[in-house]
């Protein structure tokens, strides 16, 4: 017993590699199976069909399509076959199916398909185009149902693949309905009826004749051409020598003890064909444990790769953010640097203000000193004037000594020395500005020579001891500014002297470190010969 609930694919191995046990399947009174339409396109090769094929069955491919091409020559090419049978129909088919079977049919069976000279094809093709002409149309394939009836008699002789019997291509048609010729015959006068026995007599034994010759003539097998690989393959060639052997054997004379050693030969093969696939599995399974290995040394590379790119990324935040904490440091420092400077601006602004105001209360009060002295000179002008005047009435009394000078002589040489001893304010800020200047250049000489020869200064000290208290601190500092506030004058007759606070700011020279000072200090000055000088000076001087 046969599996009726095989599909098609496994239905097309099962008869193409056992023929004999699937023989009634394959028998012309057996129905049609079902998906005859995926059979003609696996049997064509369609590259979708044949992929599920080997998907569900895992046979190889040129297996399936001659297995597909082995059962649709059985099926449909038997003798004795109907139209529908041939195009892989039932009589209920609709005209597109009929269509697409004629097109599936004549792709795999053209003989342009075979290539040049005569092919063993050119029966099925000439079949499929028969079938084709009568039930393309309606009107012919209407008489043809009407005058098909089942055959319950006829023969199924299996064709091997690639291989076939060659039949008559002479169309069976149903003889339309028309009036039995021995009703007409029994009509006819005896006379006219014994001639056309007779002539029919003669035609029946012809025909016999003719038939008796076609079915004694020798039957012609035409074997498939080999394929590439079976002729290089000596196995295959014998295999495949065997199999034809043996349907031309059941074409013939049934061989079953041929058929049964075909039939164990399949078995071995398919044997051996899942033994190679077990093989194969097992070298999947290793590669596929090789490879899993190799994941595993991957990824735990890609870990030990991640972990010291995380390292990395810490240690250069770290850096970055050592960087950025300097960074913000300097920036700390720069702002009080320039906060510093700012301030200091803005004291030296302050400064140079006061200073400003100084210099214009000492302009406003060296512009009334001015006109105090254009008032005294215009009062000393008239003195001399009315002196002169009265000169000639002195001349009568006698010359007192020349080393004893009147009192009048007196206050007359007094009166014109005086305008060569008075000091105005700015004579005595220009010595005072110079002084200051060559304070802050650390200028020696330029300062001592705005002291006098006699000069004292602090704690009494001599010139040179000035010089050298000077000296000193020049060499031990850098003076960076000097300033000199609420100075007081006190003038007299060619000589000033003034009172005020001092502020130096230091940097020593050997470490670099910044000191201030303040305190008060004097000033003596002294116009001699036109030339100012400074006869004394004294300082508070803090010890440090």
């Amino acid at each position: 017993m046969t599996d009726p609930g095989l599909d098609i694919f496994e239905l097309a191995l099962a008869c193409y590699r056992t023929p004999l046990t699937y023989q009634n399947r394959m028998s012309l009174a057996a129905p049609l199976p079902q998906d005859m339409n995926r059979l003609l396109w696996l049997a064509n090769g369609s590259p979708e069909t044949l992929g599920d094929a080997v998907r569900q069955t895992g046979a190889k491919a040129d297996e399936l399509r001659d297995a597909a091409r082995f059962l649709v020559q059985q099926l449909c090419f038997a003798r004795g076959a109907s139209h529908y049978r041939v195009l892989g129909l039932e009589p209920d088919a609709t005209v597109e199916q009929i269509k697409e079977h004629h097109r599936l049919l004549m792709r795999l069976f053209h003989p342009d398909r075979a290539g040049s000279g005569e092919s063993w094809t050119d029966h099925f093709a000439s079949r499929v185009n028969e079938a084709w002409t009568v039930l393309s149309r309606s009107q012919p394939r209407a008489v043809y149902d009407a005058g098909r009836s089942p055959s319950s008699s006829q023969v199924v002789v299996p064709v091997a693949v690639g291989s076939t019997v060659s039949f008559p291509t002479r169309p069976v048609h149903a003889p339309r309905p028309r009036k039995s010729i021995f009703l007409r015959v029994r009509n006819l006068a005896p006379r006219r009826w014994i001639p056309a026995l007779v002539l029919g007599g003669f035609a029946l034994a012809a025909m016999l004749v003719v038939w008796g010759v076609y079915e004694a003539r020798p039957r012609v097998v035409v074997l498939a051409r080999p394929t590439p690989e079976t002729a290089l393959d000596p196995e295959a060639v014998s295999a495949d020598s065997e199999d034809r052997s043996a349907i031309t054997a059941l074409l013939v004379a049934p061989d079953w003890q041929a058929l049964g050693q075909r039939e164990r030969q399949a078995h071995r093969r398919a044997n051996e064909s899942r033994a190679a696939q077990e093989r194969l599995e097992q070298a999947h399974r290793e590669r596929l444990a090789t490879d899993v290995a190799l994941l595993e040394q991957i990824r735990a590379e890609r870990t030990r790769l991640e972990e010291q790119l995380r390292a990395e990324q810490l240690r250069a935040e770290r850096t970055w953010s050592e960087r950025l904490a300097t960074e913000q440091a300097k920036l700390e420092q720069l702002k009080a640097e320039q906060l510093q400077a700012e301030r200091a601006r803005d004291e030296r602004l302050v400064v140079e203000q006061v200073k400003l105001k100084q210099l214009k209360a000492e302009q406003a009060k060296a512009e009334q000193m001015a006109e105090a002295l254009r008032v005294e000179r215009e009062q000393l002008e008239r003195n001399r004037s009315h002196r002169a005047g009265a000169a000639p009435a002195r001349q009568a009394r006698p010359d007192p000594p020349t080393d004893q000078p009147t009192e009048p002589a007196r206050e007359s040489r007094r009166v014109d020395a005086a305008p060569a001893e008075i000091l105005v304010i700015e004579e005595l800020d220009g010595l005072i500005e110079r002084y200051t200047n060559a304070y802050r250049h650390g200028d020696l000489d330029g300062l001592m020579a705005l002291f006098a020869t006699d000069a004292r200064g602090k704690n009494g000290s001599s010139r040179d001891g000035i010089r050298r208290d000077y000296g000193t601190l020049f060499d031990a500092h850098w003076v960076r500014r000097m300033l000199l506030r609420d100075l007081r004058w006190t003038r007299g007759d060619g000589s000033a002297s003034a009172v005020g606070r001092y502020e130096v700011w230091l940097r020593r020279r050997d470490n670099g470190g910044s000191i201030q000072l303040a305190g008060t200090i004097r000033f003596e000055v002294r116009k001699r010969d036109r030339r100012l000088s400074i006869v004394a000076i004294d300082y508070d001087w803090p010890r440090h």
